[in-house]
């Protein structure tokens, strides 16, 4: 049997495991509520039969119920019931293993902290250092740190450490760990641009830090053209 094809999905969302927790843990508390709306309304199905709701409630027409009828809404009340239970345990499930997907996730921490030249000739080459400390307990997979280039400046080079590689595209300039980023290392990473040529231009920027098991960290940089 092959495998099944979803196709391109427009715009494209990416977040970390650690940002799924929280979505997670919603959709469960989002489905145990329908299933108390559920609950409820078998309930005062009941009470409608046995003539208990509230007289601001609609009472049934005939007033008698038979006996026919008693046994057929019960049946239907089971029914309801014993899906609601079946759906409680696969949420008891779902629950259980969103539980441990946050004890595989804690522990995450990462610090970032870049920095650069305060002033800059006009034209002149600028080298941003951005550097990454995994100080959490646990090591960090899929370690990405993007910075988009000011406008006005052009990308020059990237200097990747031990461990990372290094790419240029669409103004944005990548550094990826090639293997978790193990807890308690720390790595530098460097690339320069070439300032713009108008004098007294600021330009800022911002370095991004996300992997698997933290919310996304930024540092930024606020350079001026002398």
């Amino acid at each position: 049997m092959s495998n099944p094809n979803i196709g391109n999905i427009t715009p494209l969302i990416s977040i970390t495991t650690a940002q799924t927790v929280p979505l997670l843990l919603a959709s469960v508390a989002l489905e145990e509520l329908a299933l108390a709306h559920l609950v409820n309304a078998e309930a005062e199905k009941l009470q409608l039969v046995l003539g208990t709701l509230t007289p601001t409630r609609t009472t049934l027409s005939p007033a008698v119920v038979s006996l026919t009828n008693l046994l057929a809404i019960d049946a239907s009340v089971q029914r309801t019931l014993r899906d609601v239970i079946k759906k409680e345990m696969l949420l008891e499930f779902k629950f259980e293993n969103v539980l441990d997907l946050i004890a595989s996730t804690s522990g995450g921490d990462l610090t970032i902290t870049k920095s650069g030249p305060a002033l800059v000739v006009p034209g002149g080459f600028t080298q941003y250092n951005i550097t990454v400390t995994n100080t959490g307990t646990v090591p960090l997979t899929n370690l990405t740190v993007t910075d988009a280039i000011p406008p006005g400046t052009v990308f020059t080079s990237a200097s990747p450490p031990p461990g990372f590689t290094a790419s240029f595209s669409g103004g944005v300039v990548t550094f990826t760990a090639t293997s978790p980023f193990a807890p308690g290392s720390s790595a530098l990473l460097q690339f320069a641009v070439s300032a713009p040529v108008t004098a007294g231009t600021v330009f800022t920027n911002t370095a991004t830090a996300s992997a698997n098991e933290i919310a996304p960290v930024t540092s930024n940089t606020v350079i001026t053209v002398t």
